[in-house]
């Protein structure tokens, strides 16, 4: 059989969604000698996420890579993991999507959104791209940045003073070029692969959100597949998750020096304690949503 995976980013050997796809993809047609293989649809190919995780539920579309932000606009618990400055960095952060708070979370999305989600990579934290330095919330202040339609991301920038601006990311490049928004903000491999730094004089290491990122398939292929292919498809998710994240660390630095060789200013002397101080009214903000419990015991992981 082939099995279509569709993912929203560039189809590029540096993108950490492809290539999350494509270890994954590997690993499953080694194991299967073949008899599995799969047609990875990048670029939006097949929707945007929401688009990507109506599909699934429906049995429309296969598999994603789909970033956990995308899952919490329709699933209130995802939003345990999409709290503001939660992280302090990408082991800790590893270490809670591999837990099992957020297996609980997964496990609820199957019969919700016809979602089984196999294992996580990373998308990595995400900064701000500006014309100018930002190191505190006062220099956040009154900036018009785009955000993704995440009532989350809205919500935390709109407490650190910002104006934020839901758009389509297709427009986003135009929009900076145009100056029509003030600054954007991406993981460093996002902002590296679609070239954001040569419109974008600075990049802000604010870490704000984190970004997982989901193998998923829809329960209604999923429950077509034998017990041993099963096992064969979790076993390269986990497997194609380290991995990625293991390629992720070791290309970030890469990435930034090169966004430096190019001219864009790379701050890395944020406040970041002023910033989450800013911002914690967030966390109050959706604890019904997300579950008081839930999040009880997600922040004792963290602080553990």
């Amino acid at each position: 059989m082939t099995i279509q995976i569709a993912h929203v980013n560039p189809t590029t050997d540096d993108d950490q969604y492809h290539k999350f796809a494509t270890l994954f993809a590997e690993k499953v047609r080694a194991a299967t000698d073949g008899a599995v293989t799969f047609e990875i649809c990048g670029n939006s190919e097949l929707g945007a996420e929401g688009d990507v995780i109506t599909g699934m539920g429906l049995g429309t579309h296969q598999m994603s890579v789909m970033s956990n932000l995308a899952y919490a606009a329709v699933n209130g618990p995802s939003k345990v993991s999409e709290m503001p400055f939660m992280f302090a960095d990408s082991k800790q952060a590893a270490a809670f999507f591999d837990s099992d708070i957020m297996k609980e979370v997964t496990d609820g999305m199957y019969d919700s959104l016809g979602v089984k989600v196999l294992g996580w990579a990373e998308g990595g934290f995400r900064n701000i791209l500006s014309q100018k330095p930002i190191r505190t919330p006062d220099d956040i202040k009154g900036m018009k940045i785009r955000v993704p339609e995440s009532d989350t991301f809205m919500k935390t920038f709109e407490a650190l003073g910002a104006n934020p601006t839901p758009m389509a990311f297709s427009e986003v490049f135009t929009a900076v070029q145009q100056k029509t928004i003030d600054g954007l903000e991406l993981p460093v491999a996002s902002a590296y692969t679609g070239s954001y730094y040569e419109v974008c004089s600075h990049y802000n290491l604010t870490g704000h959100f984190y970004n997982g990122l989901a193998m998923s398939i829809s329960t209604k292929l999923w429950e077509t597949l034998s017990p041993e292919l099963q096992e064969i498809f979790v076993e390269a998710a986990v497997e194609a998750g380290t991995e990625q994240r293991k390629w992720l660390a070791g290309k970030e630095q890469e990435m930034k020096d090169a966004m430096a060789e190019a001219g864009c200013t790379i701050v890395d002397d944020v406040d970041v304690v002023a910033l989450r101080d800013a911002a914690a009214s967030v966390y109050d903000f959706y604890r019904n949503e997300i579950g008081a419990d839930l999040q009880n015991r997600a922040m004792a992981f963290i602080n553990s």
